[in-house]
């Protein structure tokens, strides 16, 4: 059991573990849209001054012509935000990694193949504004042809600190 002490709020006693916030239940679709939408089930609250570290394990489909677009979207100006991404996809070699400082849509590529895995960790020190921090997801480039789905099974941890 860890003590920290979290903006305003005082001490904050905790396990020192990861909660799962949440598996996604059923499959959520996107078909020719770049429009970003909301995995509820992805979602937690961040108030004012919290820290919050999190993970996202994001099974997706979807094709080399639409791709898939994706944000971690957090409350506006944290005072830190760091997102560390590893795609792994069936028609990749190797995973495609990258470090996300500031909050921007990224992009989840494939060549040819169609099932894929996104591993997001993430730090956020929130600022003075209460908010979520939220996972969305799109086509990045719209496309009737194959929907971007992300799977039953998606999953969600977090620890405040």
């Amino acid at each position: 059991m860890s003590l920290t002490l979290n903006g305003n709020f005082g001490a904050v006693y905790q396990p020192d573990v990861m909660t799962l916030g949440n598996v996604v239940d059923a499959d959520q679709t996107v078909t020719n849209s770049a429009t970003l939408v909301t995995v509820p089930q992805l979602t937690i609250p961040v108030g004012i001054n919290e820290r919050v570290l999190f993970r996202y394990t994001v099974f997706y489909t979807s094709t080399a012509t639409g791709d898939l677009k994706y944000r971690v979207d957090v409350p506006a100006s944290p005072t830190l935000y760091r997102l560390a991404t590893d795609n792994v996809a069936d028609d990749l070699t190797a995973g495609v990694t990258s470090v996300i400082i500031t909050e921007a849509d990224s992009t989840a590529l494939l060549a040819t193949g169609v099932n894929g895995v996104l591993r997001l960790t993430g730090v956020l020190q929130n600022g003075t504004t209460a908010g979520q921090v939220v996972f969305q997801f799109a086509q990045n480039t719209a496309t009737a042809a194959q929907s971007a789905i992300i799977r039953a099974g998606s999953s969600f941890e977090y620890r405040y600190f």
